[in-house]
């Protein structure tokens, strides 16, 4: 690792890190299962991405190690769709902290509702840099990524902002999934420990009345990686038909 400038993403579960990377970062085969500890990536130009996994015990783990870790980006990614009180471990900072540059990203900006300004004021108190940005419409990405590299950025906060809010919707016509409903004694439940995590956490969201680009909103993923974890869930029996509705 040392031949490359280390490039940490932390931040709570379901705040979009892997969304984040896998926009920041399409060649790289991102997996979206939550890592034991951490996971690698190598990325062009001489970066090494890691994603660090957000239960407490994989966080003091990695704290245990973070001496060794020469860190020269630490990210910090939040879901802005929601409030941020409570939501941000002590210890991601204290991960970032140990990073030459450190920026908190506020991810989903999209969302119909947002939290940018409780995320803003993270950033003031830790003297962090602040960017907003979605994987699902791009907003923000590319001054992120121009960041992470270079040091320099090209827009404000606001103007992925701006950009979000008027992203048209690429689909005029939603799927909505309708999961197996078990309604006799005798009808066996799908065995849910055959699911992996990301499919776990579709299928929890999955109720019969919110469509793939919501699903998609709410996981920080694009809707076509929700919409192959919904197929699967069809295959395995979880998801019994699709309705539609006007996106």
């Amino acid at each position: 690792m040392s031949l490359y400038k280390l490039v940490v993403f932390t931040g709570p579960k379901g705040s979009g890190k892997s969304s984040l990377i896998k926009a920041l970062f399409p060649e790289l085969g991102v997996r979206f299962d939550e890592p034991a500890y951490y996971r690698d990536y190598l990325a062009s130009g001489g970066l090494a991405v890691r994603e660090v996994a957000s239960r407490a015990e994989a966080l003091e783990l990695v704290l245990t190690a973070l001496a060794r870790w020469r860190i020269s980006v630490g990210v910090l990614v939040v879901d802005a769709s929601k409030p941020i009180e409570g939501a941000v471990d002590p210890r991601f900072l204290m991960i970032i902290d140990r990073a030459e540059r450190r920026c908190v990203v506020a991810s989903k900006v999209d969302a119909s509702e947002n939290y940018v300004s409780e995320v803003r004021k993270l950033a003031q108190e830790r003297g962090l840099e602040l960017f907003a940005a979605s994987p699902k419409t791009g907003a923000g990405i590319e001054d992120l990524k121009s960041w992470i590299i270079t040091g320099q950025r090209r827009e404000v906060p606001e103007a992925a902002l701006a950009q979000a809010r008027v992203a048209p919707p690429p689909l005029l016509v939603d799927l909505i999934p309708v999961p197996v409903r078990v309604t006799h004694v005798y009808q066996k439940a799908p065995d849910r420990s055959m699911l992996t995590d990301e499919e776990r956490e579709v299928l929890e969201l999955c109720d019969g009345v919110r469509g793939i680009w919501e699903i998609a909103a709410m996981t920080g993923r694009s809707y076509g990686e929700v919409k192959k974890i919904v197929d699967s869930l069809v295959v395995k029996g979880f998801i019994a038909t699709f309705k539609t509705k006007m996106a």
